[in-house]
């Protein structure tokens, strides 16, 4: 009964394995992850025999399928689904627009199933999040040149015109593949500056309490910026040096250099650095 109920539910939330999208040119080979706002996929493009992620729009709590259409479970969400997956077509296409070897490459966007899907490269790999909690823990010398890699990803990220911001840095959110070839993920988050208005906005900041600092935790819009990112960015190395919580900023403030347990073998550039971020 237990195995019934959860394959009904895979079939309920996800798509179908071996349905092909896009006028038959990608066909769903695995479903690989979810997050709060879509569903992503290992799809084939069967034109070239090539495989790729494919991210789907659908947002927990909100959407169901019917008939394998996704609609919108209250209609009071209807305006709220709406603009969601506008700023979903959005991210991929400011995506499709970055030229980073650390940033995933977005290939196609495209409208379906009363959705909206795009098709990126597909990594494959492990997060900082899983590689930290392995038995093949990260040297810091490997940790350095990780950071190194996301900088350069975050460097493209700040110098677009207008300014790029991605709001979400932390562990599960930076991959590795089988080389040590780093990647920024998940622009679902990401925030546009405009350099008359500030941040451009029409919704609320979505974030990861933990990794975040003051100014997105409180909303402030004026004081948000690339050291926003820097911040979340020297929380996530924190703790995937540390194996610990990264200390809130409060308790930063209170404690100074206490409030931080590096491992008793890290070395203070290392410590100076992550601390400065």
């Amino acid at each position: 009964l237990f195995l019934y109920f959860c394959d009904n539910m895979i079939n309920e939330n996800f798509i179908p394995i071996g349905s092909v999208l896009r006028n038959g040119t990608y066909r769903v080979e695995k479903y690989l992850s979810s997050g709060g706002f879509g569903n992503t996929y290992l799809v084939r493009n069967l034109n070239f025999d090539e495989v790729f992620a494919m991210k789907e729009f659908f947002v927990k709590g909100v959407n169901y399928r019917d008939n394998g259409v996704i609609t919108v479970s209250v209609s009071d969400n209807k305006a709220s689904f709406t603009a969601q997956r506008e700023k979903f077509k959005k991210e991929a296409q400011r995506l499709r627009n970055l030229n980073n070897p650390h940033i995933v490459k977005v290939h196609d966007l495209f409208e379906e199933n009363g959705t909206v899907y795009y098709v990126m490269d597909f990594i494959s790999g492990v997060t900082l999040q899983q590689k930290s909690k392995s038995s093949h823990a990260l040297g810091e010398k490997e940790i350095f040149d990780i950071l190194m890699q996301i900088l350069d990803a975050l460097n493209t990220l700040h110098e677009q015109k207008p300014q790029m911001l991605h709001l979400d840095i932390k562990p599960s959110n930076a991959m590795l593949d089988n080389t040590g070839h780093a990647f920024l993920l998940d622009f679902g988050s990401s925030k546009i500056v405009n350099s008359d208005d500030g941040i451009t906005t029409s919704s609320g900041f979505t974030l990861t309490t933990t990794y975040a600092p003051t100014e997105l935790i409180d909303g402030n819009k004026d004081r948000i910026g690339p050291w926003s990112d820097l911040y979340e960015l020297g929380a996530t190395f924190y703790n995937v040096l540390s194996n610990e919580r990264p200390p809130s900023a409060s308790e930063i403030l209170e404690e100074g250099k206490n409030a931080f347990h590096f491992p008793s073998d890290t070395s203070e550039k290392m410590k100076r650095l992550i601390i400065w971020m």
